[in-house]
């Protein structure tokens, strides 16, 4: 195999890989991504065996071939080259590496592609098109939800529902649920599917990083799974199996109070209670900011033993019995976090049961938070 490149070009596309490349296997070759040519373009590939990601770059083609390359020290040789020369790569048959840019030479010993693990193609039916801003704004919604307790591993991923024009996600770790749906999509498939949180993060980070003109991608599932392709990028991630809890018997039908809260005040005195509750995330008195209701002003606060104590008010519309609610301050600060508009209802029926918090404008999402007993 012999190539030329550019490169930012080349650059562009190890940083694309080099997130998966896997760096704790038992498996030597995994530490190594997929360098190959395919038709008239340059292909990169990596995968831990979980989770796989290919994208393709221009470039110069003289010999096609492959070779399995040393991730790292390789994308840490390309970023000190100069970007004045283009690349030449040649790898022989004793999988030997040899790059030259400018004045510069470098030999690295690879692995043959034959050793790789077939990473598979993206499914060529049971896929649909999605606005690409959408997909990640459904993503970014929901992921900070999901459950880090290894135990429950069903819920250690977004959950997509796909029910022909619509789309829907949920995550959820026990003591609050993030649930949004998106209706209007070119597509007439029906599928579920868990993905894995780390998949999903894969797939907000390719996007992010992805082409700004690129509006639209597609997302392929299959019974064990999940597919993204964003221009030249193919993302796949193997799905969690199991069963998913029911989601919508936690969402609560009716409440007794309806509060609009200023998103920006509200994440603000939390915020700052925050600051008072410690290090702990677990669900004790050390770790809760207290929501007080009272006619016309809620009251945020926070107090710990041995480090201090706080408070901030706020002007609301509330006409009822005053109430005090305990909820864990990070809980809250994620969702207000992602709520795009400026106000948020807050609706609650009392200091047990399930609260929910919804952006004022935007019917199709909705978070649901636990109190912390106390």
């Amino acid at each position: 195999m012999k190539v030329i490149c550019g490169k930012d070009e080349l650059m562009k596309g190890v940083q694309t890989i080099l997130p998966v490349v896997s760096s704790k296997s038992t498996l030597p070759v995994l530490s190594n991504f997929l360098f190959e040519t395919e038709k008239d373009k340059i292909k990169l590939s990596s995968t831990d065996l979980e989770i796989a990601v290919k994208c393709y770059m221009k470039g110069e083609i003289i010999k096609e071939g492959g070779i399995t390359v040393p991730a790292k020290r390789f994308a840490d040789i390309i970023k000190e080259l100069s970007s004045d020369a283009d690349i030449e790569i040649n790898a022989d048959e004793t999988n030997q590496i040899n790059i030259k840019s400018g004045k510069s030479k470098f030999i690295l010993m690879g692995i043959s592609k034959t050793e790789y693990p077939v990473i598979p193609e993206f499914p060529k039916e049971n896929n649909f098109t999605v606005k690409k801003d959408i997909f990640a704004s459904m993503l970014r919604k929901t992921v900070f939800a999901v459950s880090k307790d290894s135990q429950r591993y069903v819920l250690n991923g977004v959950y997509f529902i796909i029910e022909e024009d619509i789309l829907k996600m949920v995550a959820t770790d026990g003591r609050r649920l993030a649930y949004i749906t998106n209706e209007g999509m070119k597509t007439k498939i029906k599928g579920k599917a868990i993905v894995p949180t780390k998949a999903a993060n894969d797939m907000l980070r390719l996007i992010s990083a992805a082409d700004a003109k690129i509006e639209d991608i597609k997302i392929g599932i299959t019974e064990n799974q999940c597919a993204v392709e964003i221009g030249d990028i193919v993302f796949l991630s193997t799905l969690i199996e199991g069963v998913f809890p029911n989601y919508e018997q936690v969402i609560p039908k009716t409440a007794e109070s309806k509060i609009n809260l200023s998103v920006k005040d509200t994440l603000s005195a939390v915020k700052q209670m925050a600051l008072l509750t410690g290090d702990r995330l677990s669900s004790d008195r050390a770790s809760a900011v207290k929501f007080y209701f009272s006619p016309n002003m809620l009251r945020i606060s926070a107090s710990t033993a041995g480090l201090g104590s706080g408070e901030v008010e706020m002007d609301i519309e509330y006409k009822g019995e005053p109430v005090e609610i305990n909820f864990n301050p990070n809980f809250i600060k994620e969702i207000l976090q992602n709520v795009d508009c400026d106000f948020a209802k807050f609706e609650f029926s009392n200091a047990l049961n399930p609260a929910t918090l919804a952006p004022e404008q935007d019917k199709n999402y909705l978070c649901v938070i636990m109190p912390m007993r106390m």
